[in-house]
């Protein structure tokens, strides 16, 4: 099995998700190591990919997966603070912490998975600095995928859809109305119908494009969502074919 370098910036969440992966594993502590710390800290992307080649000896797959999105994110709410943290978390700590991991990935002919949005496809007014920092992330794969190949190293992004995890905290107690309705909107637009998205769902497709599956996959946005970034069914029926 993979070794894994968790990061985040609560140690009680951080420690919950360790002692999940941990038990998954069978109980191999060992396989796992943590970094606490923000990623817009240029000390603790460092450290991340320092400590990851001296516990394990290289660096194979880089997983970017930060992202906060929250109010004031439209055209008359914004502020320079919404603002700043949006791209500051979703792309500014990408990019630099993807500078930290390039020599050791070169070196293990290694690959690089970014954790986009399929809002990147759609418009959700609502969210528009977190759609535009994730669109621009999207490009950075694009980028990367032409840039570093030359050194062998594969760059793909995965473009989830609505996921319950904690990245919209930030809107407080509007969070779970929020997420209800989004959901239920997901739902009627995806072209499967059976089942909203879980984070199994994502982690299945980042292991596959992370994989030696995917070798000659590189540059591709692939979107988990269950359809839901074509825009759902159209109502035909006023036709007269």
């Amino acid at each position: 099995g993979a070794k894994v370098t968790l990061c985040g910036r609560d140690q009680d969440r951080l420690k919950s998700a360790l002692d999940k992966v941990v038990k998954a594993s069978g109980g191999h502590q060992d396989r796992f190591f943590t970094v606490q710390g923000d990623l817009n800290d240029n000390i603790i992307r460092k450290q991340i990919v320092d400590q990851t080649v001296d516990k394990f000896g290289r660096l194979d797959v880089l997983v970017a997966n930060a992202g906060v999105t929250g109010p004031k994110q439209t055209v008359e709410t914004a502020d320079d603070e919404s603002y700043n943290k949006t791209f500051d978390t979703n792309l500014k700590s990408v990019f630099f912490l993807i500078q930290q991991a390039v020599p050791h990935l070169e070196k293990s002919k290694g690959n690089i998975v970014n954790i986009s949005s399929n809002v990147t496809s759609f418009v959700y007014s609502f969210a528009t600095i977190y759609s535009m920092a994730k669109i621009a992330l999207d490009h950075l794969t694009r980028c990367l995928a032409v840039d570093l190949g030359s050194k062998g190293i594969r760059v793909n992004s995965i473009n989830p859809g609505l996921t319950h995890t904690n990245i919209g905290r930030d809107y407080g107690d509007a969070v779970a109305p929020l997420r209800t309705k989004l959901a239920a909107l997901d739902l009627e637009k995806q072209s499967l119908k059976e089942r909203s998205l879980t984070v199994e769902d994502v982690a299945k497709a980042v292991l596959f494009i992370a994989s030696d599956a995917a070798g000659f996959i590189t540059g591709e946005r692939i979107n988990v969502d269950a359809g839901r970034s074509f825009g759902g069914p159209v109502d035909m029926s006023f036709l007269k074919l």
